[in-house]
């Protein structure tokens, strides 16, 4: 029997909801097919010219949730009798505002060696070099990679060269990740933009992916009735809610699975779809949500 629905009868209603808002990853065939990048990318032999990876996609599009799921089964080791602590991958946020000042102390603070307020760019990164090599660090991950453009043309160029030193000295790849603005940023600067490959994630369309998205789905939503998810007519109307989008895909689920379960329906129907339903959830329509009510 599946695993999900003897889980979903021996929990409780709020035992239910709490798990369903825990948005676990869901794998589907572009994702993986960009982890296996990924993986390959990790045990790419050192040289002096590491190959990048670039990926690409709009907002609410899975980005972030791939590359947490790709650290969480490469972090530091669980075993507490290890000789020594090793962190294969370290992620960051790209700063707000970024230039290599920034960069270099936010990796500082992921990496609990937090940088003094007047310690100097060089200082902090004889510290960060250390730091990896020590932890054995096999690649860096940029989110949010898109932040790049949003600074004047001097402090976003050191902040690229930064990024190039970095992988140059330490001869470890770097993931950038973020809205196609990010790729923007990476183009500007030639030398970059040649080490670095896109990998896109495009939205979705109505096809026999997304059926098997929704399919792989449904179990993870711990209702005790079938909601047929597949049906065409309810997969199109869903896909239409979420503008395309993986994440407002599962934001519409998650709100509707709790709705099913607070009303004792226990199941997903069309009707659920209805705007106005919807509106009474809490939620709005992506394109709308910079709107300010009339």
């Amino acid at each position: 029997m599946d695993t999900d629905v003897v889980e979903s009868s021996a929990l409780t209603d709020e035992e239910r909801i709490q798990r369903i808002r825990g948005r676990p990853w869901v794998a589907y065939t572009r994702a993986q097919q960009i982890r296996a990048q990924l993986e390959d990318l990790l045990v790419y032999p050192k040289t002096h010219r590491m190959p990048n990876l670039a990926i690409i996609g709009e907002t609410n599009n899975g980005k972030t949730m791939l590359l947490k799921n790709f650290c969480k089964h490469h972090g530091p080791p669980s075993d507490p009798n290890v000789d020594r602590t090793t962190l294969p991958v370290l992620m960051i946020q790209t700063p707000a505002e970024p230039d290599e000042a920034r960069l270099y102390r936010a990796l500082l603070e992921r990496l609990f060696a937090t940088a003094a307020r007047r310690e100097t760019v060089d200082s902090m990164l004889s510290r960060l070099k250390i730091i990896l090599r020590h932890l054995e660090t096999l690649m860096l991950i940029l989110d949010e990679f898109n932040n790049a453009v949003a600074s004047n043309p001097i402090k976003q160029r050191r902040f690229l060269n930064a990024i190039r030193y970095l992988g140059n000295e330490l001869q470890i790849p770097i993931v950038a990740a973020g809205t196609p603005e990010a790729l923007v940023a990476i183009q500007s600067d030639p030398q970059l933009a040649n080490r670095f490959e896109p990998a896109f994630l495009p939205k979705w369309k109505f096809d026999t992916e997304y059926a098997r998205l929704l399919m792989s789905v449904e179990p993870k939503l711990l209702l005790r009735q079938p909601s047929n998810l597949v049906d065409p007519k309810f997969a199109q109307t869903l896909l239409e809610r979420a503008e395309g989008t993986i994440g407002e895909t599962m934001n519409i689920l998650r709100k509707l699975a709790e709705h099913a379960i607070q009303s004792k329906e226990e199941r997903i129907t069309l009707d659920m779809l209805k705007i106005n339903l919807l509106h009474s959830l809490g939620w709005v329509e992506p394109s709308k949500r910079t709107l300010y009510p009339k």
